[in-house]
């Protein structure tokens, strides 16, 4: 019996090893891979398509089969097991605002490589990061550290153009799941025209790629996402329910409405 426990315990350290290599190039040729599309696949596009609405969808469609390669290589590599549910939803949407809980570093990479026509809302320092700086700039996302009027009007215009826009409204990863607290950033506007919100849920186990959690962590065992995709939700059904407030308390109220849906699902 202590023979057996032995072997499992020396087993399970050469697994987590194992990973941990695995883990260390994975993570690299993201680096690699997002600078070799900024610099290189990307500027050449921009040489040959002039017209900026195409250069953009296929930049986007680039980018989304990309990062679905690296994450399938991810799951051969038996760094991740992904299960994303309700695709089947979102196929047709345009001009809807994508929201979700935020647990882990990689979530955007998932979201852009399953959701179409996607722009998202990003920090400035990713969107200036020189490895990501070209596919910032092609695929049109949208930097968060204007003043919110501009803000506002960019994702405004984005998703009256069709574009589904990413946001996830804690603002960083989540520290506590059990202590979900959304801004109200998002439903401001989705209100300036009535724009359909996607709710979804990211269920994640694994301590790598959490906030403030070193990458190598991930000897403990392979990061599991379950993503659930709900169904849309009206926010012009929902603005007549309070058609007496202003539309500042309609966003506060939205925003804590969504956030208790997500929370109690995740």
């Amino acid at each position: 019996m202590r023979d057996t426990g032995l072997l499992k315990k020396i087993g399970l350290s050469i697994m987590g090893s194992v990973r941990v290599f695995f883990a260390a190039i994975f993570f690299s040729v993201f680096g690699l891979g997002a600078l070799f599309l900024s610099q290189v696949v990307f500027r050449l596009l921009s040489v040959f398509i002039k017209d900026e609405n195409k250069l953009t969808d296929l930049s986007r469609r680039i980018t989304a089969s990309s990062f679905k390669l690296y994450l399938f290589s991810g799951v051969v590599c038996r760094i991740f097991r992904i299960r994303i549910e309700g695709t089947d939803k979102i196929a047709d949407d345009r001009g809807t605002i994508f929201i979700a809980n935020h647990p882990s570093l990689l979530d955007i990479v998932l979201f852009i490589s399953v959701v179409p026509h996607a722009t998202c809302l990003m920090k400035d320092a990713i969107i200036h990061n020189p490895f990501m700086k070209g596919i910032a700039k092609c695929n049109r996302y949208i930097a968060n550290s204007e003043v919110t009027e501009k803000i506002v009007e960019k994702c405004r215009t984005s998703l009256l153009n069709g574009d589904n826009l990413i946001i996830f409204p804690e603002g960083t990863r989540t520290l506590d799941e059990n202590k979900l607290k959304f801004t109200h950033g998002f439903s401001s506007i989705a209100l300036t025209e009535n724009f359909k919100i996607r709710p979804a849920v990211i269920k994640f186990h694994g301590d790598c790629v959490r906030k403030n959690t070193p990458w190598y962590t991930i000897f403990t065992g392979i990061l599991e996402y379950r993503i659930t995709f709900l169904d849309s939700f009206d926010t012009k059904d929902f603005r007549e329910q309070y058609a007496d407030k202003e539309d500042s308390a309609v966003s506060r109220l939205m925003a804590k409405h969504l956030q208790k849906l997500i929370k109690t699902r995740i």
